[in-house]
């Protein structure tokens, strides 16, 4: 069954700022979450971990959580601050990624919630002198509140162990669902009457859309549905005019959260018709650029409605890109890409 869509979610694409999105020259930069303040600034919660250690797998013990600030959506954002700082050896989160942080207003009174995932692991911490990995254990999924973007934020610890890649989305009573991406590549929610009961976060459903990666989940005021935007991971909408392979990005919608609609058409962000992992994006200085891996998608919205969408951009070297004779044969983390930052697209108001 098709959703009521219309067009593709990939039609809503304006073109990219040149200048927006968040870099920085010493960090890799990853899976940025976006929320408006209350002065009219714009607040990215992101990823990052030194370039003295290889982008993979260095992200899975170096990473942690940081705050860059912009007077616009789009960018380009400030770093700001460290908010999860790498732990220390025995703490459950000594290793923090994949921040997605929600607004939620009760009775006059702005909290904002920051869920990460996080994880453990003993030894030194990786270095340049190395070593570059560490046995990772208990990876789970952890929430932290603030008065402010600014803080003080103050971390409640696991919600739902043993999960990971948690996007949030918490209702007007302060009820909260949470989209989870399991080991399978599959999607599973949980719940809690109030996203303040920390010990009562409930499985409601496993596997409830796959296969995927990373996936944006949001509530639309427009028409009270649940929205995704996700990174397919294995053909998931070959059946529709195209080729549509495997790391593009599909649409999908659901009343609860738990039944999902894959839309027709499926395209989330735009690709190229003659391969795997020809991922288009373009400008607004009139340029086009083709990246083997836009990931980690994650959504602004304000007042119910989605206007932004953000990007990971992983850029390969050129001495990489001449190696392979196509996308595809590229790996998903290479030890030294060129660079990791994040992108903004603004998105067009939907059609009516």
């Amino acid at each position: 069954m098709a959703s009521d869509e219309g067009e593709s979610f990939a039609g809503r694409l304006k073109p990219a700022p040149t200048d927006g999105g968040f870099a920085m020259d010493d960090y890799w930069i990853w899976g940025s979450s976006v929320v408006p303040g209350e002065n009219g600034e714009y607040h990215m919660f992101s990823s990052r971990w030194s370039k003295d250690v290889p982008f993979s797998p260095g992200w899975t013990t170096n990473s942690h959580i940081v705050r860059a600030t912009s007077p616009t959506p789009e960018g380009p954002y400030e770093f700001a601050e460290v908010v999860v700082p790498p732990g220390e050896e025995g703490d459950w989160d000594r290793m923090s990624h994949n921040p997605s942080v929600v607004r939620v207003e009760e009775g006059g009174e702005v909290t904002y919630l920051l869920y990460y995932y996080g994880c453990a692991y003993d030894g030194p911490r990786p270095s340049p002198e190395g070593p570059y990995s560490a046995e990772r254990t208990g990876c789970s999924v952890g929430l932290a509140s603030a008065p402010s973007p600014t803080g003080p934020w103050e971390k409640h610890g696991i919600v739902i162990p043993d999960e990971t890649n948690a996007v949030p989305v918490v209702r007007e009573d302060g009820s909260a669902k949470v989209f989870v991406r399991d080991g399978n590549f599959e999607m599973s929610v949980y719940e809690a009457d109030h996203w303040s009961a920390f010990d009562d976060y409930r499985l409601v459903e496993k596997n409830v859309l796959r296969p995927l990666e990373d996936h944006a989940v949001w509530w639309s005021g427009e028409d009270e549905r649940y929205h995704a935007v996700v990174k397919d991971m294995a053909h998931h909408h070959a059946s529709h005019d195209g080729y549509v392979d495997s790391y593009a990005g599909f649409h999908a919608t659901s009343a609860d959260g738990v039944e999902w609609t894959v839309s027709d058409p499926p395209e989330a962000y735009p690709h190229r018709t003659t391969g795997d992992r020809e991922l288009v994006l373009a400008y607004d200085d009139g340029s086009e650029r083709t990246f083997a891996n836009l990931e980690r998608a994650q959504v602004l919205v304000e007042d119910g409605v989605a206007t932004h969408l953000y990007f990971a951009i992983l850029e390969y070297r050129e001495e990489e890109l001449a190696s392979v004779e196509h996308a595809a044969d590229l790996p998903a983390h290479p030890p030294w890409p060129a660079d990791t930052y994040s992108i903004c697209v603004p998105l067009a108001e939907r059609e009516r």
